[in-house]
């Protein structure tokens, strides 16, 4: 990769650029991760060697592109951390509104990684809320009633409620306990009907 071409960090404004665009996340882009991670080492690698080049106090000619070069790597390093760190909490907050399923539409989107992040903080999370006999993703909002009725989305099979079994097939209505029935309200399998 040659750095004797300006402008630098495209690449990571293209890379926020996509974040803002989209909707939830965009799909993981490594390619172009890979490509801002390159820039980064040739940038400090070129500030290395005219930084090299005299033992002397810098003249003019030198220390203005050693500045470039190191702002340009900066904004890079800057750039990606806010990148990857946008995912993370978008991923940590996915678990909560979803439950310990990654939703299909939603993991083409994610790296393997982040797949990987997801199932590991689901395993941290649920070993707490074990140890502290606690479901905290259970009603995050407040119910105004114990009982719900719902519409079943996708067939569920047949479920264990306090009351019983219930089987939930897709198009039909059901009058529940909403702690029963709220992991699955969370992975859109069944829809509250508001009443």
């Amino acid at each position: 990769m040659s750095v004797g071409s300006f402008p630098y960090c495209q690449k990571a404004k293209e890379l926020l650029n996509e974040l803002k665009r989209s909707d939830w996340l965009p799909n993981y882009n490594d390619a172009v991760v890979r490509s801002i991670i390159e820039e980064i080492n040739a940038l400090y690698h070129e500030a290395r060697d005219l930084s090299g080049e005299s033992e002397e106090k810098p003249d003019a000619a030198i220390a203005c592109p050693m500045v470039v070069y190191h702002h340009s790597a900066v904004r890079n390093k800057r750039c990606l951390l806010a990148y990857l760190q946008h995912r993370l909490e978008k991923i940590l907050e996915l678990r909560w509104q979803t439950g310990s399923v990654i939703p299909d539409d939603l993991k083409p989107k994610l790296s393997e990684n982040e797949c990987h992040l997801f199932s590991q903080y689901d395993k941290i999370l649920g070993e707490y809320m074990q140890a502290i006999d606690m479901d905290l993703a259970a009603d995050v909002k407040p119910p105004k009633n114990i009982m719900v009725e719902v519409r079943v989305l996708k067939d569920c099979g047949e479920i264990l409620t306090e009351s019983g079994p219930v089987v939930l097939q897709k198009n039909t209505y059901h009058y529940l306990r909403r702690s029963d029935i709220e992991h699955l309200i969370r992975q859109s399998f069944v829809e509250q009907i508001d009443t």
